[in-house]
């Protein structure tokens, strides 16, 4: 069963995830370099499986944590990429536009958006049983 008011967030999650994949697509292609397939095939999964997972009760509370630890895992590591390639001098300009704040921010975004589907689906659940 489908829930007509979870479409918009699982299509904004759809948009952030496939945005995700063709930035690191761009960035760290994985022809260069093998250990770039990690971050392209992550990111792919979560643009075509994970959205769909949404759509299934039985998957909701899956995709819920797969979306968290992917959400986790990505800030984690951009953060480390960007510290470990740091060569600007330490200003504020330079970590707000010369590091992966930005797209640390944006990859955060999915954390409200996956809590609103679930958020929808114990809303759904309960009027069902009542």
């Amino acid at each position: 069963m489908k829930l007509a008011g979870i479409k918009f967030p699982v299509f904004g999650l759809f948009c952030m995830a496939l945005g995700g994949f063709l930035l690191h697509y761009r960035i760290h292609p994985p022809q260069n370099d093998a250990f770039n397939l990690i971050a392209v095939l992550f990111t792919l999964f979560n643009a075509l499986i994970l959205p769909a997972m949404f759509f299934s009760r039985k998957t909701m509370p899956w995709a819920y944590l797969i979306n968290a630890t992917s959400v986790v895992a990505g800030v984690a590591t951009m953060t480390w990429f960007s510290i470990a390639n740091w060569k600007d001098p330490l200003t504020l300009y330079t970590i707000l536009f010369h590091s992966t704040l930005a797209d640390s921010l944006i990859l955060m975004g999915k954390l409200p958006l996956a809590h609103a589907i679930l958020l929808a689906w114990r809303e759904f659940d309960s009027e069902v049983k009542a």
